[in-house]
C-alpha cells in the first residue's frame, strides 16, 4: 500500500503532460559542448557501457551489421539526406560521428526532443541516442499513462524492425526489455499476466544479466521486474511461477550498486523495488539507498531526474 501512495504522490508532483515536456529548469543544468562530452563520456556512459561514438565505432558497427549499413547507405543517397550522412558515400564517417555525438550531447543535457529528432534523422546510426532519449523522457517526464504507453509502443515497433538486423545487439535487447517492463508497470495484474510480456521480458533480462553480470542496468532491471511480480502475486506464487525471489532481488541491486556506486538511477530503482516488496525489514536499506542517492554528484539530466525522485521518495518517508 505504501508504494502506491508514495509513487502516486510523486507523479502528482510533476508538471502536467504535454507531448515533449521540457527538462525542469529547477534541476541542475548541464553543458557538454565542444570536448566536454568526450571528457565526461566514461561517467555519462557508466550505466549503458556504450563506447565513445567516434567514426571508428560507427564503422565497426556497420561492418558488424551489414543490413544496417545497407540501410544507412540507401538513406544517404536520398536527396534530402543530411550532409553528415551523404559523407559516408565517400567513406568519410567523421561528419556522421560528430552528428551522433551531438545527439548524445543533447540527450545528456536533457534536450530529449532534439536528441530524438536528430538521432532519427541519422538512423540507423543515430538510433541508440534517439530511442534512449525517448525512453528516458517517457519514463521520467511523461505523466499521462496513455501517452506513456503510446511512446513505449512507438519504441517497441522500431526495435522490432531493427533487432533482426543486429544479431540481437545487447543494448537494443535491453531497450526492448526496458520499454516492456515499463509497460507492464502501467498494467493491472490481470492485464500484465495476460499480455504475454512478463515471462519473455524477464527471460531477456535474466539472459543479459547472465552474459554481462557486471552491467548495472541489467541487474537493476531484472531485480525491478522480480520485485514487481512479488508485489502483484506475492512471494510464494511469484517464486513458484516466475522464479522471482525476494532475496535475489536485494542481492541483484546490491551487486549493481557495488559495480557502479555513483549512479542515481540504481539507488532510485532500488528504493522503488524495496517499496514494492513492502517488507519493513528492508527499511534501513531503503533509507540508506535514498541517502546515498541524495548525496551523489550527478553528471546528466537523466541522473538529475533520478536524484529528484530519490529526494521526493525520501521526503514522503519522513
Amino acid at each position: 500500500m505504501r508504494v502506491f501512495i508514495i509513487i502516486s504522490s510523486l507523479l502528482l508532483a510533476i508538471t502536467s503532460h504535454s507531448e515533449w515536456i521540457d527538462y525542469p529548469q529547477d534541476l541542475e543544468q548541464f553543458d557538454y559542448s565542444d570536448q566536454k562530452l568526450q571528457q565526461y563520456w566514461p561517467k555519462l556512459a557508466a550505466a549503458t557501457g556504450l563506447p565513445w561514438p567516434d567514426e571508428i565505432f560507427i564503422k565497426k558497427m556497420m561492418i558488424k551489421f551489414p543490413l544496417l549499413a545497407a540501410q544507412l547507405e540507401e538513406k544517404a543517397k536520398q536527396d534530402n539526406a543530411p550532409k553528415s550522412l551523404k559523407a559516408i558515400l565517400n567513406d568519410n564517417y567523421q561528419p556522421l560521428a560528430l552528428a551522433v555525438q551531438q545527439a548524445w550531447r543533447l540527450h545528456y543535457q536533457g534536450q530529449y526532443q532534439q536528441a530524438h529528432k536528430l538521432g532519427m534523422e541519422l538512423a540507423p546510426a543515430g538510433l541508440f541516442p534517439a530511442l534512449y532519449a525517448k525512453l528516458i523522457h517517457t519514463s521520467y517526464l511523461t505523466t499521462n499513462n496513455e501517452d506513456k504507453e503510446k511512446a513505449y509502443l512507438d519504441v517497441d515497433q522500431i526495435i522490432a524492425q531493427v533487432l533482426p538486423k543486429t544479431n540481437n545487439f545487447h543494448f537494443l535487447i535491453f531497450g526492448n526489455a526496458y520499454q516492456k517492463a515499463r509497460r507492464l508497470e502501467l498494467m493491472s495484474t490481470s492485464s500484465a499476466t495476460a499480455s504475454g510480456l512478463l515471462g519473455p521480458t524477464q527471460d531477456d533480462l535474466r539472459a543479459l544479466h547472465n552474459e554481462s553480470p557486471k552491467n548495472p542496468l541489467y541487474s537493476a532491471m531484472l531485480a525491478g521486474i522480480n520485485a514487481g511480480i512479488i508485489e502483484r502475486v506475492g512471494g510464494f506464487i511469484g517464486n513458484l511461477t516466475y522464479g522471482a525471489d525476494e532475496e535475489e532481488t536485494i542481492e541483484l541491486f546490491q551487486q549493481a550498486v557495488k559495480n557502479q556506486p555513483n549512479l542515481a538511477i540504481l539507488y532510485n530503482e532500488f528504493a522503488l523495488a524495496i517499496l514494492r516488496l513492502d517488507d519493513s525489514s528492508y527499511d534501513e536499506i531503503l533509507l540508506s539507498s535514498l541517502n546515498k542517492c541524495d548525496q551523489l554528484t550527478v553528471y546528466s539530466a537523466e541522473e538529475a531526474l533520478n536524484q529528484k525522485n530519490c529526494r521526493t521518495l525520501k521526503n514522503h518517508l519522513k
